[in-house]
């Protein structure tokens, strides 16, 4: 019995060692990611959001973080579904249709088409 209580704790002292440790600040470097580049100059080009889809989607991006009670439904175009975290969803994409996406609380986390 006491043989067995031996080995058990050297194993799990074992597994105690494999767990990892803090990691020096070269890995954390390492596991960075790259810095930034520079901003080109568009020469004074009108600048747009990448759009995919003809669900209207670029009208409606300033309801993002706001609670989904707070968008009128007039600024909603005909085809949209509203998709929480344990909705149960096709994942047929369709571009004309608007998914709005809300977390636990109710809050719209995403508008975009498909």
């Amino acid at each position: 019995m006491i043989l067995r209580v031996i080995i058990l704790s050297c194993c799990l002292a074992g597994c105690g060692l494999t767990t990892g440790g803090s990691a020096s600040s070269r890995e954390r470097q390492l596991d960075a990611l790259p810095p930034l580049g520079s901003a080109e100059d568009i020469n004074g080009g009108v600048v747009r959001a990448p759009i995919t889809g003809t669900c209207g989607m670029e009208n409606v991006q300033h309801f993002v973080g706001q609670p989904r009670v707070s968008v009128p439904a007039s600024a909603m175009p005909d085809n949209y579904r509203v998709v929480g975290p344990n909705s149960v969803v096709t994942m047929d994409y369709r571009s004309d249709r608007l998914t709005v996406r809300v977390d636990e609380y109710d809050v719209v986390e995403s508008l975009a088409c498909g």
